[in-house]
């Protein structure tokens, strides 16, 4: 088991670096990353779907509780 995690951890490693030294390349910053992460969250539309998500989600949650115990 723990070889296998190993394996894996090498692998995640490499292929992190590989991406790296490819961006880097292709002169790709990772500040552009962050702003579009930081628009995406700043966003009104994107506030109103994470808040409508919450609520369907919240509910979904009322509704199982209410199901399982049988209230």
């Amino acid at each position: 088991m723990r070889k296998n995690i190993l394996i894996l951890a090498v692998i995640a490693g490499a292929a992190y670096l590989v991406g790296v030294e490819s961006a880097k390349a292709r002169g790709k910053n990772y500040e552009d990353v962050r702003h579009q992460l930081e628009r995406l969250w700043t966003n009104p539309e994107a506030k109103k779907s994470r808040k409508r998500m919450a609520k369907n989600a919240k509910k979904s949650l009322e509704k199982a509780r209410k199901s399982l115990l049988g209230s």
